[in-house]
C-alpha cells in the first residue's frame, strides 16, 4: 500500500518518544538475529501527524522498510518512457534512514487479486484507460511496460530486496484462467530484472492462506504446484501471512505452522504479517474476527522463533500502529474492508505499546549477524 512520503520536519521529533515506548523485553532475549525486522509505512491515520507517526516507528522499531506500490502503475508512461507524474515521483523518492535497508514491493494484480493492476497517474488507483482495458498479463505492451517501470524503480530508489508481484497466487485462487498469463510476465520480468541487477534479491510473494488452502477459493486448486513451477524464477520464498483472517487458523498459532517453506531450498521471508490484537466486528461481512493482546504476542513470538531458527532473511509487519481512526474516515463500502487488519498494529491509535512489541524489541536489540 502507498502513503505521501512528505512529512513536515517538526514529526521527526516524535521519533524518540517513539523509542522510549519499548516495553520489558522476552524472558531469554536473543544475543543475535540472522534477519531484519520492519514495517510498512501505512499511516495511522489521514493527517500528517498519522503519516509522521507511523514512519517514525518505523524507522526507530526496524532496520529494513517495507514500500508497497499497490496502488496502479503507470501504464503509458511507462510504456513510452515519459515522465511519471508528481505523485508516482514523490513515491519513487522515498529514502529510509541511513543504515537501514529498503524491501520494495510492487503488485502487478488489482486490489482483489484478480486481474491487473489500475493505472497510477496523478492519483493511484485510477481506472485503466483505454486500451489498456482491454490488456490481460501477458499482452506485449503490458510486459514492456511493467519491466520498464519494475527498472525505473529500482534504478530511483535502489532497493535491497525487490518483489515484483505481491500475493501471486491469490489470482490462482479467483481467477484460474489468467494464472498462465501472469506466469509468462512474471517470468519475463525476472529475466529482465536480473539482467540489469544481477545482485538484487527478486521474487514475487505468497498468500499463506490461499497457499495452504485454508482461504475457501483456493480449495479446487494446486496451488503448491503452481507456485513450485513460478519459484524457479524467484530467489526467495516470501510469505504474506494474516493468521486471523481465518477461523481454520488453529490458535495459538502452531510452531510448524511455516515449515512447508523450507521444502523450496531457497533463503526465506516474510514480506507482510499481522494479527489482530481484539476482536473485530465486519457488519458487510456478517463476521466478527476473534483476536486478543495475549494472541497477537504468541503469533509474534513464534514467528520470530522460527525466523532465528531457519535463518529468514527479513520479516516485515505490516501495520505500525492500529488505525481505527483512519477507517473511520473512509467510504462506507471500504470501512470493513480495512478493519481486517485496523488492529494489527503494535502500538494502539493511542501509542500504547501493545505485549509484542516487547518481543519484536528483544529481537531488535540484538545484533544483526548473518550466518
Amino acid at each position: 500500500m502507498k502513503i505521501a512520503t512528505t512529512v513536515s520536519a517538526f514529526m521527526l521529533a516524535t521519533t524518540i518518544m517513539v523509542k522510549a515506548t519499548s516495553a520489558a523485553s522476552l524472558d531469554v532475549p536473543p544475543v543475535s538475529r540472522p534477519f531484519y525486522l520492519g514495517f510498512t509505512r501505512w499511516p495511522a491515520d489521514l493527517t500528517v501527524e498519522g503519516v509522521a507517526t507511523a514512519q517514525n516507528f518505523a524507522h526507530a522499531h526496524g532496520d529494513i522498510v517495507s514500500v508497497c506500490f499497490t496502488g496502479g502503475i503507470p501504464w503509458p508512461e511507462s510504456l513510452a518512457n515519459k515522465p511519471f507524474s508528481k505523485d508516482v515521483q514523490n513515491n519513487l523518492g522515498y529514502r529510509p534512514p541511513n543504515g537501514k535497508k529498503l524491501f520494495l514491493q510492487i503488485s502487478i494484480l488489482n486490489g482483489d487479486r484478480t486481474g491487473l493492476s489500475p493505472y497510477w497517474g496523478a492519483k493511484d488507483n485510477l481506472p485503466l484507460p483505454k486500451p489498456w482495458d482491454k490488456y490481460d498479463f501477458d499482452s506485449p505492451e503490458v510486459k514492456r511496460a511493467y519491466l520498464n517501470f519494475v527498472l525505473r524503480a529500482v534504478d530511483a530508489m535502489h532497493p535491497d530486496y525487490l518483489a515484483i508481484g505481491m500475493e501471486n497466487n491469490v489470482l490462482l485462487s479467483k481467477h484460474a484462467a489468467s494464472w498462465k498469463r501472469l506466469k509468462a510476465l512474471h517470468v519475463e520480468t525476472y529475466i529482465g530484472v536480473k539482467e540489469k541487477h544481477p545482485n538484487i534479491p527478486v521474487f514475487f510473494t505468497t498468500d499463506v492462506l490461499h497457499y495452504k488452502k485454508i482461504a475457501d477459493e483456493a480449495h479446487e486448486t494446486d496451488q503448491e504446484g503452481e507456485v513450485a513451477e513460478l519459484m524457479k524464477h524467484s530467489d526467495l520464498f516470501a510469505m504474506s501471512v494474516y493468521p486471523h483472517m481465518s477461523f481454520s487458523v488453529p490458535r495459538p498459532v502452531p510452531e510448524d505452522f511455516f515449515d512447508f517453506a523450507l521444502k523450496f531450498g531457497k533463503p526465506i521471508a516474510v514480506s507482510e504479517s499481522g494479527d489482530t490484537s481484539r476482536d473485530v466486528e465486519l457488519k458487510a461481512y456478517k463476521v466478527t474476527l476473534k483476536g486478543s493482546e495475549s494472541g497477537q504476542k504468541q503469533f509474534t513470538e513464534m514467528l520470530l522463533k522460527k525466523a532465528e531458527e531457519n535463518r529468514y532473511e527479513f520479516v516485515i509487519t505490516f501495520a505500525t500502529t492500529d488505525f481505527g481512526s483512519l477507517c473511520d474516515k473512509m467510504p462506507p463500502s471500504a470501512r470493513d474492508l480495512a478493519r481486517i487488519w485496523a488492529y494489527t498494529g503494535l502500538q494502539t491509535g493511542e501509542r500504547k505499546p501493545k505485549p509484542a512489541l516487547a518481543v519484536w524489541d528483544a529481537y531488535l536489540n540484538a545484533s544483526y549477524a548473518r550466518p
